[in-house]
């Protein structure tokens, strides 16, 4: 089977990288069993990582964003919090599947035809990039959104619009598909011939004068910026001031509570104890959100900047790819999962649906209350 062939002959560059460098002196002075075994040890991580687990992971996924899709498109989850949710769905959903064919190219099993080969060169990066994109940029707009909702109350109801939601779903999925145009010409479709045949096969290989350019590296580094850690930095500085103010608005309930009327003195306790419990889960899925999203897309950075096709057979950057890549598909596949886990509203439209019973027809209140407990219906 074909591999791509180094940069240096690509390019017709004579400058080699460090790593290369370092694998040719270890390799020079080693038994051609050591590098048969480092192959054959990336091949087994290959399969594991994208053969076994992101594979259970996309399934999950894809799964879990259809059954999601299902659920909020009910007519009883009305309401602008749940437009987005929707199309976040929807980007997580295609995230997942554009993944398939990553998981085939990353696995070795990818179709070596001329037509595959300008897929993988020109349409796969971009696209599965560009939905993983969307997907973080409408998770920074509900944020937004929730920040307006518990910080700025007085002001929800101009920010909190289904107009103003449709702008922003819009302008997520333009600018995402925008900022990936570049990867389009990474790499392109090279004739490979297959050792000891006659055949020949062609694969995506990393396109050298447009690869190892100082402005497209500086781009990756501007982009890594705007879709990983700006998001991050971001969702921890919104998503903490939300904290904070349930925190102090908490508290002023329980002042509110603890000098009740005689006659209503158990009542409010009760709905005030009830209250508090959602909200306690709101705190934690905010919370949750941020550390899942800089666990999981953190190292995704990282690869981005650092890799390159000479690492193909270096098995410490080949696991770390592996792990970034498998955090990264994690982060798409579990947001239904998280949401049903707090959303007591969507759980029990989701227990409506497969039971197939008739669920009572309710209109979130999300779209119109602009306070805090408006922000539990998510």
């Amino acid at each position: 089977m074909g591999e791509c062939p180094t940069p240096s002959i690509q390019g017709g560059n004579t400058e080699t990288n460090s790593t290369v460098l370092d694998n040719v002196t270890l390799f020079a002075g080693s038994p051609a069993a050591l590098q048969s075994t480092t192959n054959e040890n990336v091949e087994k991580l290959k399969f594991i990582a994208y053969g076994i687990v992101s594979s259970v992971i996309i399934a999950l996924g894809i799964l879990g964003n259809s059954i999601n899709l299902a659920v909020l498109t009910r007519p009883n989850l009305k309401g602008v919090t749940f437009v987005y949710l929707t199309w976040l769905a929807i980007s997580d959903l295609m995230s997942l599947v554009v993944s398939l064919s990553s998981m085939f190219r990353l696995h070795g099993m990818q179709p070596r035809t001329y037509t595959a080969a300008v897929y993988y060169s020109h349409i796969e990066m971009p696209l599965v990039n560009a939905f993983m994109a969307s997907s973080v940029f409408l998770v920074v707009a509900l944020t937004i959104d929730r920040y307006f909702s518990v910080c700025l109350p007085t002001r929800f109801k101009e920010m909190h619009n289904s107009q103003r939601a449709k702008r922003s779903i819009l302008a997520a999925y333009i600018s995402a598909f925008i900022l990936y145009i570049p990867i389009c010409f990474q790499k392109k479709p090279v004739a490979v011939p297959v050792p000891f045949t006659d055949k020949i096969e062609y694969i995506a290989c990393e396109y050298t004068p447009v690869a190892s350019h100082t402005a497209f590296k500086a781009y990756l580094m501007v982009k890594e910026v705007i879709v990983r850690l700006g998001p991050v930095v971001l969702l921890a500085v919104l998503n903490t001031t939300i904290i904070i103010t349930f925190r102090k608005t908490l508290s002023k309930r329980r002042e509110m509570l603890s000098m009740p009327n005689a006659n209503s003195a158990t009542h409010q306790q009760r709905d005030g104890n009830k209250k508090y419990r959602e909200e306690q889960r709101l705190i934690i899925l905010l919370a949750g959100i941020v550390i899942l999203f800089f666990i999981s897309m953190t190292p995704a950075a990282i690869l981005t900047i650092l890799n390159s096709d000479d690492k193909e057979f270096n098995f410490g950057f080949q696991l770390f790819r592996a792990i970034a890549n498998v955090l990264e598909l994690s982060n798409y596949a579990m947001n239904f999962y998280v949401y049903c886990m707090c959303s007591s509203e969507i759980r029990r439209t989701f227990v409506a649906l497969a039971t197939c019973t008739k669920h009572t027809l309710y209109v979130s209140s999300a779209s119109s209350k602009p306070s805090v407990e408006s922000s539990n219906k998510y």
